[in-house]
């Protein structure tokens, strides 16, 4: 059996790729282990999205093509997004690679290195790379929303939504055949699923659905663009018994003049309203959203606009991002660039703010208890690490306690001390 091992590289979307490819391969008798060092062939899924992740993604290709001069590896393969826009560049620069493959190409990937070519399935044949009681639940491929900075349609292509069956054969199949507690809805833009399918169905049908498994414990929903947020899925929500309250919807900006430049809809009050609208009828709801700055053209007011918005609405979970100019995008057109030093000053202006936002936030919760998912339990210092609804895997929060308690299991944790981002904890109870 050939020892593989891939490394995975972007989103949450690419990490499924992966997903499917080692579990392809597994299955057409090749053995996955986790250490490079042992592997004979290593596959990298790349992510080409901004300047940072592709100096990442090439950084990791020549290091392992290293280990390919020196005779330490038979084979590597190089996939995903960044081989997708740049694949004749890569192949001039980085001859050692023996093949590349773009994004959506899966099963070109197993066909090239099984040569007894068994069939697989991307369903039942997935293997997962995330902690063994959660999983990523991907509805569609693409997009074809045209945001000015985003190269993601140049990579991906347009949207292609999945039916709705094989959605909930899949969820039912992670849920009852790998035991998963926790599923994780993600998409480009998991609010545009549907629109390109033929037989009336949307995001909000995909929830309903979900919402009706038993066994599992959380659905949380990521990458809901507010362009196209169908209000049904509020009340969805607030009546749901599986779906809990926390939704990622990356507003990216709030000055209008800004968000039509970004080719996006909306304002500074049409979200407020929304936002309003969302917290009154779901109790205890969490909001995460990305925003960006220093995109080409923002005055100093209209990023103010944005500071006292966030400000005033207090987000429970923020990330921000700088503008990259993104080849091939229609904002790489603009030629009123903000310098690099204007973008590091907001972004620290605003993730200053977003610290003073999250320690309050986290210090309301001491004294409390809340029901934790445990991810990781470190048997050198003897911590245990976990997650409350409030906190999406690896991109949010943690809980952390200092006793030994069991991965993937849920408890009730009492809170006694907090910093601006985590929480600490001591055990109450186990929950069944």
């Amino acid at each position: 059996m050939k020892k593989i091992n891939i490394i995975n590289l972007g989103c949450s979307k690419n990490l499924v790729d992966s997903e499917i490819v080692k579990g392809g391969l597994i299955g057409n008798n090749f053995q996955y282990v986790d250490d490079v060092e042992k592997a004979e062939t290593v596959i990298i899924n790349t992510c080409g999205f901004i300047l940072s992740a592709r100096k990442e993604s090439i950084d990791t290709i020549l290091e392992i093509a290293k280990m390919k001069q020196e005779n330490k590896l038979e084979k590597l393969i190089v996939m995903g997004c960044l081989s997708e826009r740049f694949e004749d560049e890569l192949r001039k620069e980085i001859p050692e690679v023996d093949k590349y493959f773009g994004a959506n190409k899966m099963s070109e990937v197993i066909k090239y290195l099984s040569s007894n070519r068994q069939k697989y399935d991307p369903i039942y044949s997935r293997s997962l790379m995330t902690k063994p009681h959660y999983a990523f639940l991907k509805i569609s491929e693409g997009c074809s929303n045209k945001c000015s900075f985003c190269s993601i349609p140049i990579m991906r292509g347009k949207q292609v939504s999945r039916p709705l069956d094989e959605i909930i054969e899949e969820a039912n199949y992670l849920v009852r055949g790998k035991h998963i507690k926790e599923l994780i809805v993600i998409a480009q833009d998991t609010t545009t699923y549907g629109y390109d399918l033929k037989d009336n169905v949307g995001l909000f049908d995909v929830l309903k659905e979900l919402d009706r498994i038993s066994k599992v414990k959380w659905i949380r929903l990521h990458y809901a663009h507010p362009d196209h947020f169908d209000e049904r899925i509020i009340d969805l929500i607030s009546k749901a018994k599986r779906i809990i309250p926390y939704l990622d919807i990356p507003f990216q900006h709030v000055n209008e003049e800004i968000l039509r430049k970004m080719n996006r809809q909306g304002n500074r009050e049409t979200f407020t309203k929304l936002i309003r609208e969302m917290r009154n009828k779901i109790p205890k709801l969490i909001l995460r959203t990305t925003f960006m700055v220093g995109f080409p053209g923002e005055t100093k007011e209209q990023f103010l606009e944005l500071y006292d918005f966030i400000k005033e609405v207090k987000f429970e979970r923020l990330g921000v991002f700088k503008y990259s100019e993104e080849q091939d995008t229609s904002a790489e057109k603009y030629d009123d660039n903000i310098p690099e030093k204007v973008k590091e000053e907001r972004y620290n202006k605003v993730m200053e703010l977003q610290q003073k936002i999250s320690l309050e936030f986290n210090k309301k919760l001491v004294g409390s208890t809340q029901t934790v998912l445990i991810d990781e339990y470190d048997k050198n210092s003897k911590v245990a690490y976990g997650r409350t609804y409030m906190d999406s895997p690896e991109i949010d929060n943690n809980v952390i306690i200092e006793k030994e308690l069991n991965e993937g299991e849920f408890y009730n944790i009492k809170i006694n001390d907090f910093m601006e981002y985590d929480l600490f904890g001591e055990k109450n109870s186990k929950i069944k």
